[in-house]
Order: structure tokens, then C-alpha cells, then sequence
């Protein structure tokens, strides 16, 4: 019944919107156009009379409104009159002149390309630091501080303060509440060989967190003979260490801890099960450690260590030295150097050297010989 309301007979067949032409002045259009709208009544004299109700609607609603009982047809062509009555009435055509006014009065003023006085303008955005330049836009100035409030820096230090106080907080009050659930640490059994290394990044997102790191000695494997434990060796390949004697493996592939922990050690029962295989034993196969690159470490030589025996010899031999040193000073014959360099540099002979040398060299160009020079200074 859409198309019903739509062939109603509304009185407004036609309306005329004029829209006066714009002035070149830039004064302010006025909020409202001027609407006239003029209704075609029906003369009770010179109007037709209305087709049947049945006439004006489509054949689809037509076959609908046929359909209808004669009570149903009736309240239909009532309500019909009722919408008909109101959509004619002078109140709701004054209304919807205006709200047509508006509209078309918003519509040139958005499409007038000459009408700059109603088009928002928005500032454009300065430089960081417009210090010296000219105000293009009548932003102002920065209005200035009233000292009623404390600076960014300060607002920064005063959150880090709190941070900090929380932190504090749960340490004094939450964190001791975890000596409940503290339990002793028991080292591992001869039946637990393997070592699981796992990596916690408290609580943040990481790449990394869901990996797992195994770590396990041949040796240390229970129920394998010494050609099983080779056998496994070669097995692991790159992954085990000759100076440790250590194979470490990891995994990552998956999205938990748990998983890649069941990954690992499900790969170690595989290949302790290819160990005991003794149908091939891989005895034509030479152990590679290739892989590895053996690093020298320097260890302290044994025969430098300090041995009892080492520390009275070295204080003999100092007794020694200190011995013979009273008895050349006791003679005379202990060498005092800074009294020496005292008395060359009092030594008029000292003094006159350089003038002599200068003298010589003028005279003999190559100047004094070394053991002139020497005798000079003694």
C-alpha cells in the first residue's frame, strides 16, 4: 500500500521557489528566502467528482483492496480521508513551506562559490616554534603562565612518583604473601636427565616468550650401552657440544610453552628408540665435530703457583740482597743517587758547560767530542 499515500490528492500540486538574485556586496543573507507557494483548491461549483477510490491505485493494490472485506475497505477509505484532511491543512502547509525555505536557502549558500563571509575558514597550522614571525592567522599569543599549575616536566615527575609509590606499595604489602606458597628446592633424580629452560617477560607480549630450550648429557641417559650413546651422538649432529659433552635443542614453533615442551620431549623419545635400533649402528660413520670451534684457555702454569716452599726461598734470597746492602753502605760503597744529581748540579762545570759548547761549535762547527763533553760535566 505504499504507492497508495503516494496518489493521494494533496493540495500543494505545485510550488514555486524563488531565490533573488545575489548582490555583489557582502552583507549577510538574510536567514530566510521568500516562499510562496500557492494551493489549487477544488470549486464546489466548477470541480469534478471524485473517481472511485478504487480507481487511483495500482493494479497490484487494487487486487489487495479488492480483497478486503467491506468493513476492512471502509476503514481503510476513512483513514485514507483522515491523512488527505491533515496533509491539506493550512498549518502543515505553512510548515513545510518553511522547512523547503530553509533547505533551499542552506543549499546556496554551501553551492555560491562567491559567498566567502559563510564559508568556515580553518587556521592553518604554524611552525614549533613561530618565534619572531608575523601572526598571518590572529591566533595570538600564548597566553601566560599564572603560576596556578605546574609544568609538563613536573606533571611527568609527579606520575613517576606515583609509579613508583605503587611499586612500593606491593612490595611491602603484597609480596610478602608470597613466602606461602615458597617450596624448597630439590635437585634433580639420576631418573630426571632432561633440563627445560623456559623465558618469562613478566606478563608482556614478546616473539620469544613461547620458546623452550632443552638440555641433556648422552651420558646421563639411562639403559644405553656405550655404542648406543655414539649412536646417538651422531644422531644429534651440530647440536651436541664435545667440550661439554652437552645437546641442546629448542622450539618455537608453536603458540605455548606446553606445547613446544611436548614437542622436544616426544623428538628425545624418537631418537632414544633410533639408539637402541640395532639393526644399523652407524659404526661406519666417524664421529664430526667440525661444527665446534675449540677455544684455547689459557690456565695459570702449576710451576708458578706460590708453594711453601717457593716463599722461603724468596725470602732468603730478599735477607740476602737486604744483607749486602748494609754492608756496602757500612763501606762507603752504596751508591746515594739523589746526592749525586745534588752535587752535578752545584758543579760550576755544569753551569759553564753550555756556554764552552756554544763557543766551540762556532768555532769548530762540529763543536766538543763526546768525551770532552763528558769530562766537562763531571
Amino acid at each position: 500500500m505504499a504507492s497508495t499515500l503516494n496518489k493521494l490528492a494533496f493540495t500543494f500540486r505545485c510550488c514555486n521557489l524563488r531565490i533573488p538574485p545575489r548582490s555583489t556586496s557582502r552583507l549577510p543573507l538574510p536567514p530566510c528566502r521568500q516562499f510562496n507557494s500557492s494551493c489549487r483548491r477544488r470549486d464546489k461549483a466548477s470541480s469534478k467528482p471524485y473517481p472511485s477510490f478504487a480507481a487511483t491505485l495500482d493494479p497490484e493494490d487494487r487486487a489487495d483492496y479488492e480483497a478486503l472485506s467491506p468493513a476492512e475497505r471502509a476503514a481503510f477509505e476513512a483513514d485514507a480521508k483522515r491523512l488527505e484532511e491533515h496533509m491539506t491543512s493550512r498549518g502543515v502547509e505553512a510548515d513545510i513551506a518553511s522547512e523547503v525555505a530553509n533547505a533551499a536557502h542552506q543549499i546556496a549558500l554551501e553551492n555560491d562559490p562567491r559567498d566567502s563571509e559563510h564559508q568556515v575558514v580553518r587556521p592553518k597550522r604554524g611552525a614549533y616554534l613561530p618565534m619572531g614571525e608575523v601572526d598571518e592567522y590572529g591566533t595570538g599569543d600564548d597566553p601566560e603562565f599564572a603560576e596556578d599549575d605546574m609544568s609538563s616536566t613536573a606533571h611527568g615527575e609527579l606520575e613517576q612518583h606515583r609509579e613508583i609509590r605503587e611499586y612500593a606499595r606491593l612490595a611491602a604489602w603484597e609480596m610478602p604473601l608470597l613466602s606461602k606458597l615458597a617450596k624448597p628446592f630439590v635437585p634433580p633424580a639420576q631418573d630426571q636427565p632432561l633440563r627445560f629452560r623456559y623465558t618469562s617477560y613478566m606478563g608482556e607480549q614478546h616473539p620469544a616468550e613461547n620458546k623452550v630450550v632443552l638440555e641433556f648429557c648422552p651420558k646421563d641417559m639411562p639403559d644405553l650401552t656405550e655404542a648406543q650413546r655414539t649412536k646417538l651422538v651422531k644422531l644429534v649432529g651440530v647440536r651436541y657440544n664435545p667440550e661439554t659433552e652437552i645437546v641442546k635443542m629448542s622450539s618455537e614453533q608453536f603458540e605455548t610453552q606446553a606445547q613446544n615442551k611436548r614437542y622436544l620431549g616426544d623428538l628425545v623419545d624418537t631418537l632414544l628408540a633410533e639408539a637402541k635400533d640395532s639393526s644399523d649402528m652407524f659404526e661406519d660413520i666417524p664421529l664430526d665435530f667440525r661444527h665446534h670451534k675449540f677455544k684455547h684457555k689459557p690456565r695459570f702454569p702449576e710451576h708458578w703457583q706460590m708453594t711453601p716452599e717457593r716463599k722461603r726461598q724468596l725470602d732468603a734470597t730478599r735477607r740476602q740482597r737486604l744483607q749486602a746492602d748494609r754492608e756496602r753502605a757500612e763501606q762507603g760503597k752504596l751508591i746515594d743517587g739523589v746526592k749525586l744529581i745534588q752535587r752535578a748540579l752545584k758543579s760550576p762545570a755544569y753551569n759553564a758547560a753550555p756556554a764552552t759548547v756554544e763557543a766551540q761549535r762556532g768555532t769548530h762547527g762540529k763543536g766538543r767530542s763526546k768525551g770532552e763533553r763528558q769530562r766537562l760535566l763531571r
